[in-house]
């Protein structure tokens, strides 16, 4: 049976009201959960706000909106980095007044010690801060293994950031190669994961069972990305991420597994946004017959989608 829209998959689910987000409003009022980030022990709230479609979509006033909405919500997790076009920017007009209130992320997308510090430093003028609370090693499936735990690799300058000062936290993030995730993640060397989780692409990727046991094996701290999936066209408007239509869906996948402390999602406006968070603060997750019938169609969609990312390996 193909999945050839919404109407055909709610019907698969049985009538089950994943629509609407009914009760929205009330759900609003609520407090926004939180979990323990792994071993950094600190508390993050279950949605984060992911950044790539703000700097790269959004006009300076609209992103300013959209992060003191965020705010007032309780999405205080921000999930940057250099490569989001103007993110950074926006950050910095306003990270000076609530920086107590934000978990700040940024990524360097390097393997060399020297390189990450340099980096790590224009971010922090950009962002006009004196410490960011989690840098990633960006895509790690880029690099060799050897190389960012190595002598003069990556992770001898996050340690240097981290004597400095400038960051607390030191993490990896990635698309695809879960094997080289796996490698630089078990050498117990890093605080948290960021890493491709959906119900698709678990399929294809399998994140779930290549990394997710080392991270519990350290306890790493785990983030969600891609939770909606990539968009098939880059983060300009109109491209949401291609399970932005199960939106729901998504995030209660993403927040059922029982690792992940914070899903990340990049919203265009502030009533995606507060959708988004509805669906975090219903705290419902997936029943076991959803979880059933997402496989199924993860399964199909995934051999549709393909290796999307990249290498799979």
């Amino acid at each position: 049976m193909g999945v050839c829209n919404r109407r055909q998959f709610l019907s698969l689910l049985g009538g089950i009201a994943l629509t609407g987000f009914t009760g929205q409003t009330s759900a609003l009022k609520e407090p926004l959960p939180t979990r323990v980030l792994g071993r950094t022990k600190v508390k993050v709230p279950t949605l984060g706000l992911g950044f790539g479609p703000i700097g790269t979509g959004l006009t300076e006033s609209q992103a300013i909106e959209l992060m003191e909405q965020a705010l007032e919500l309780g999405v205080t997790y921000w999930d940057a980095a250099p490569t989001y076009a103007r993110a950074q920017e926006y950050i910095g007009k306003i990270l000076p007044k609530i920086r107590d209130k934000v978990f700040l992320v940024s990524k360097v997308a390097t393997d060399d010690a020297k390189r990450a510090l340099e980096i790590i430093e224009q971010s922090l003028r950009t962002m006009k801060t004196d410490c960011i609370d989690l840098v990633h090693v960006h895509n790690i499936g880029d690099f060799n293994p050897d190389r960012v735990l190595g002598k003069g690799g990556v992770l001898e300058g996050l340690r240097e950031a981290q004597k400095r000062g400038w960051v607390k936290f030191i993490g990896i993030s990635g698309h695809y190669r879960p094997s080289v995730m796996a490698k630089v993640l078990d050498s117990g060397e890093f605080d948290v994961v960021m890493c491709v989780l959906n119900f698709v692409d678990r399929f294809t990727y399998d994140f779930e069972g290549k990394v997710l046991p080392i991270a519990r094996k350290h306890n790493v701290g785990v983030v969600a990305m891609k939770v909606m999936a990539a968009p098939q066209k880059g983060y300009g408007k109109p491209n949401p991420g291609r399970l932005a239509d199960y939106a729901d869906l998504a995030i209660r996948y993403s927040l059922s597994l029982p690792e992940v402390a914070c899903a990340v999602v990049g919203v265009f406006s502030v009533d995606e946004l507060k959708q988004n968070v509805a669906v975090a603060k219903s705290r419902k997750l997936l029943t076991k017959f959803e979880l059933q019938r997402l496989a199924s169609i993860g399964k199909e969609l995934a051999q549709k989608w393909g290796a999307h990312y990249g290498d799979p390996t």
